[in-house]
C-alpha cells in the first residue's frame, strides 16, 4: 500500500470514528496500520465502554505494554478476590468443596497470563 492510500484510509477511519462507527473505523485503522487510531479505539473500549478484554486485544496489537500490564493486574486482582471470597465461603460451610464461577473469557485470559509468565521466567 502506498502512502497516499494509507493516508486516505486513516482519514476515512477518523471520520468513521467521529461518527461513532467504531467497528468500521477499526477495520480501516488496522488495514492502514495506524497505531494512533488503534490506540483511540482501545482507549474507547477501556475507559468509556468499560470493556477491558476488548481493549486488551487492541493494546496487544500496538504493543502498549503499560496498558496490557494494567489490565492484567486488574484481572489478577479480580481473580484473587474471587478465590479469597470462595475460600471464606469454604471456611463458613466447611463442606470441603468450593464452587467458583469464573467467566470463560476471564479464565482464558488468566491462563494466557500464566503461560506468558512461565515463558518469561
Amino acid at each position: 500500500m502506498d502512502q497516499n492510500e494509507r493516508v486516505l484510509l486513516m482519514r476515512k477511519g477518523n471520520e468513521l470514528f467521529n461518527e461513532k462507527k467504531y467497528d468500521e473505523a477499526i477495520k480501516l485503522f488496522l488495514k492502514a496500520e495506524y497505531m494512533d487510531g488503534i490506540m483511540r479505539v482501545a482507549d474507547l473500549y477501556y475507559y468509556d465502554l468499560k470493556q477491558p478484554l476488548t481493549a486488551l486485544k487492541f493494546y496487544r496489537l500496538i504493543n502498549r505494554k503499560d496498558r496490557i500490564d494494567e489490565i492484567n493486574a486488574r484481572i489478577m486482582y479480580a481473580f484473587n478476590r474471587l478465590l479469597s471470597e470462595a475460600s471464606v465461603k469454604k471456611e463458613e460451610t466447611d463442606n470441603g468443596e468450593i464452587e467458583v464461577k469464573v467467566h470463560p473469557k476471564l479464565k482464558i485470559l488468566a491462563e494466557e497470563i500464566l503461560r506468558d509468565n512461565k515463558g518469561n521466567e
